[in-house]
């Protein structure tokens, strides 16, 4: 990569940084772009060479850590086909940039119509894994037979709700990790035969 490339790509991940922490700090809907330019310390105008508005600065964003997850998730899927292994991960992680996906949590109802599309059609990536997982134990007679999709609609329902209202729940700290274990156990009984 030439050094122009590379300083286009440090901008781009510079810019996507800046908003992620802002975003924790102030929501992504109280945000302005000239807040994250001045975050990243860009001209307001550089923010729209890299992305032509502030729905593609989200959908980046979200693409960048939710690319880390499914990642991450295969590769465990390839060394185990554990739930419980799985799902204990997945859970770590979203504590990891509990902040972020907090915030997410709790405006996604608030956002565009087109926004709120593409953010849950990139979640459900995610969610492919873990039926692919279930949909192998029910065929190896490990899990009952069950309605995957339901099933996961309640998993990631539960952890939705828990992060759109975390304040409720925790003053201080990670609201996953008060219910980390719950959300485990229960999820798992769904799946006992």
């Amino acid at each position: 990569m030439n050094k122009r490339k590379t300083q286009k790509q440090s901008t781009r991940e510079n810019i996507i940084a800046a908003a992620k922490t802002i975003y924790v700090d102030k929501g992504i809907l109280n945000t302005a772009t000239s807040q994250i330019a001045d975050t990243a310390n860009i001209a307001h105008g550089t923010l729209f060479l890299h992305f032509p508005n502030k729905d593609s600065l989200i959908i980046e964003l979200i693409d960048v850590e939710l690319s880390k997850f499914s990642d991450n998730l295969k590769q465990l899927i390839l060394e185990t086909s554990d739930v419980r292994t799985i799902l204990n991960r997945y859970l770590t992680l979203i504590q990891e940039e509990e902040g972020f996906f907090s915030t997410l949590a709790c405006e996604l109802p608030y956002y565009k119509r087109e926004l709120r599309r593409q953010i849950l059609f990139r979640q459900s990536l995610i969610r492919e894994h873990f039926h692919q997982v279930i949909q192998q134990g029910i065929e190896q007679n490990i899990y009952a037979k069950i309605n995957i999709p339901c099933a996961l609609t309640f998993l990631f329902g539960t952890i939705n709700y828990y992060l759109s209202l975390n304040k409720s729940f925790v003053q201080e700290g990670s609201v996953l990790n008060k219910f980390h274990e719950q959300i485990i156990d229960i999820f798992i009984k769904i799946l006992q035969k």
